[in-house]
């Protein structure tokens, strides 16, 4: 599948550095950046592809890494679950009050099913885009086990949105699911491996949401260097700040390579690799908070501005450690299958 448009990718950023501001404040993507969203074509996932959605994820995080998250928990609810197109935003709601890691151990939202149809019944925390869903797509205890369900939104969901420390304008969100109608979408008893095909994706969009602000970053180091006079010099001339520069546009180039094959390679296969998709989450966060503190620090106190773009793009950056995953499960993941595969090799 090829790259997502140009112009679809220029279209994003204008819009994201357009609302950037609205959504950080509110907490909340205003409609008309939703509209105008909607019309560009990020919400086609479908379309897309995982190279073009991580692409649109990418650049919207230049600017609002929450709107970003928008697009991308809409774009993994439908990577999961295989719906295709759909004429609404979907919400993905899988944690439990008892915590998101272990899944299984906390699972306790019920459905029962009758005659091709579900009703839920649960709480689940944490739903991204749930302000904004015309549908929710829920891990639920089926007669067979987890299953996903597609749920429609109606007066038996209740949402209260949370407010959070970065990442602000996801729409993270208390869901209560009162006996709501649903369909199931997955197959029974495999909705534990069918969101973590969904996971998978989000964690390599969380890598995408990273470029992005190591983008915005050096974006804002060359202005603002280029520009400073310190001690008779400009300050992007001073060898310190320039050889870090260097380390963050060659984390940048890795980090994009990895995140760029593994995408093209899920268009092919139909699944994003867990432990690539793990290993570019986990970099990616790290080379994020490095870049955006590298930035803030070069732009001194106006870095520290309230509401500038380094000082939402540091808050930000410190999420990537935490949703979608926490650093730790991931580097516990990561030395499993490398322990595994060395000594499957060995013996």
């Amino acid at each position: 599948m090829p790259d997502a448009p140009l112009e679809l990718l220029e279209r994003v950023e204008e819009i994201a550095s357009k609302y950037a501001v609205v959504t950080d404040r509110e907490n909340r993507v205003p409609d008309e950046a939703l509209g105008e969203l909607v019309g560009a074509g990020a919400f086609n996932a479908a379309g897309l592809g995982p190279l073009g959605i991580v692409q649109v994820v990418r650049s919207i995080s230049r600017h609002s890494p929450g709107m970003a998250h928008v697009v991308l928990v809409h774009s993994t609810s439908v990577f999961a679950s295989g719906l295709g197109s759909v004429d609404g935003i979907v919400a993905f709601s899988m944690t439990e009050p008892g915590g998101g890691s272990d899944v299984l151990g906390n699972l306790k939202t019920t459905a029962r099913e009758r005659d091709g149809s579900a009703v839920i019944r649960g709480e689940k925390l944490f739903t991204s885009n749930a302000p904004y869903a015309r549908y929710f797509l829920v891990l639920a205890k089926g007669p067979e086990g987890p299953t996903l369900y597609l749920a429609e939104r109606d007066e038996s969901i209740q949402v209260e949105p949370l407010d959070l420390l970065g990442l602000r304008g996801t729409g993270s969100s208390r869901v209560v699911y009162n006996d709501t109608p649903a369909r199931r979408v997955g197959e029974p008893g495999r909705g534990l491996r069918e969101a973590l095909n969904g996971i998978n994706m989000g964690r390599l969009g969380y890598a995408a949401i990273a470029l992005g602000i190591i983008d915005a970053s050096l974006e804002e180091i060359v202005r603002h260097a280029s520009s400073k006079i310190v001690f008779g010099k400009r300050l992007i001339d001073y060898q310190g700040l320039r050889w870090r520069i260097a380390e963050l546009a060659m984390e940048r180039e890795a980090l994009e390579a990895l995140v760029y094959s593994t995408a093209r390679a899920a268009e092919a296969e139909g699944r994003v690799d867990p432990l690539k998709a793990a290993v570019a989450k986990n970099l990616g966060a790290s080379a994020a908070q490095k870049a955006a503190w590298t930035a803030t620090q070069a732009l001194g106190g106006r870095g520290l501005q309230r509401w500038s773009r380094m000082e939402r793009l540091s808050r930000d950056a410190r999420v990537l450690d935490i949703g979608e995953g926490s650093r730790e499960v991931l580097l516990d993941f990561i030395a499993s299958r490398i322990v595994k595969a060395l000594q499957g090799g060995s013996g």
